[in-house]
């Protein structure tokens, strides 16, 4: 099936120029075409100078013709074009993600595009081996004219009764039209042999065209599957990318994690200690109070003590040790003492 320009095989063709490295390309190109000329400019009085020295004539002569020759060849081109798109295209990969799978799907473009190019050039080839039997199928007419022609002439020879000059011309008109029927034959023997060979190119380049569009489809199809397989690979390690930053972590949060922790950790010891050190005094502060309580206790009882032994009647006598003997005191006394202790 031959494929037109405006089929599907011909849509989606990409060449250099039109890729993201192409475009950057472009730029570079206008970039260096403005800086040589930029430079051209500053080295023109140079360049007129030099011209005036024989040597440096002879010098310049020299680069020029270095230059030619680098512009003329074909290896220094490709090679320069090669270089060129390398560059572009690692350039392009600075900043652009080249997406392998558009890669094979411009390579699947350039096959596609090379089949329709195969279908064009098929296409001229039948319509040359049409063109070969038509002109046969002609040549084959006009030669059983001609030898008609002949037979008619010698018809008219052999009834008699022609002049001589007659004789000579219908003669002569046997002999045109013999030979322009043996030309034509012999044109015509060529040319079939020509026909035949170019029908067996055909029908092999008819195959050859099904052998290569059975691969560009086979390798069409591996391109949708890789392109499919991808996609799913890529949501899984999407899937896998977030888990691996949850168990690794990025190295920055990690270290800020890691000082935050530090910090609560030396946080927590700094207040813990000063809640000792604050126990430690309060326990302090609390001994001492218990000691000079009892040490006002102590002073209360004795002051209390003295008071009483004021308030006795002298005749009372004291006890050994201080203590005063109950069964001295009257009873009627011992109630008004208790009051004053209350």
């Amino acid at each position: 099936m031959a494929t037109t320009p405006g089929s599907p095989v011909m849509q989606g063709l990409k060449n250099f120029w039109q890729r993201p490295e192409g475009t950057a390309g472009k730029v570079v190109l206008v970039l260096g075409a403005a800086a040589v000329a930029y430079g051209f400019v500053q080295i023109l009085p140079f360049l007129i100078a030099a011209a005036t020295d024989t040597l440096h004539l002879a010098l310049l002569i020299g680069g020029i013709l270095v230059l030619l020759f680098i512009v003329t060849d074909k290896r220094v081109r490709t090679l320069a074009s090669l270089m060129f798109q390398s560059v572009m295209r690692y350039l392009t990969g600075l900043f652009i993600e080249l997406d392998p799978i558009g890669i094979l799907k411009n390579y699947i473009g350039e096959m596609k595009k090379n089949l329709a190019i195969m279908d064009e050039q098929l296409g001229n080839l039948n319509g040359s081996i049409r063109t070969l039997q038509n002109q046969i199928d002609t040549n084959q007419k006009d030669a059983a004219h001609s030898v008609a022609l002949a037979n008619q002439a010698d018809k008219k020879m052999a009834a008699g009764g022609l002049t001589p000059l007659d004789q000579q011309q219908y003669m002569s008109a046997k002999v045109t039209n013999e030979r322009h029927a043996a030309s034509l034959l012999n044109i015509n023997k060529s040319l079939t042999d020509l026909r035949d060979k170019l029908k067996i190119l055909y029908d092999q380049l008819v195959r050859w065209r099904a052998t290569a569009e059975f691969q560009v489809t086979d390798k069409e199809n591996r391109v949708s599957e890789e392109e499919m397989r991808r996609k799913a690979l890529k949501k899984a390690y999407s899937v896998f990318q977030a888990a691996k930053k949850i168990f690794q972590g990025d190295p920055v949060a990690n270290q800020i994690y890691d000082q935050t922790l530090e910090y609560l950790a030396d946080d927590a010891g700094q207040m813990l200690g000063e809640m000792e050190d604050f126990n430690r005094l309060a326990n302090k502060l609390m001994t001492n109070m218990d000691l000079e309580t009892g040490a006002i206790n102590d002073e209360a009882v004795k002051q209390l003590s003295e008071f009483q032994q004021k308030l006795l009647p002298a005749a009372v006598s004291a006890v050994p040790g201080g203590a005063l003997d109950p069964s001295a005191v009257p009873a009627s006394k011992k109630d008004d003492y208790s009051d004053l202790i209350k």
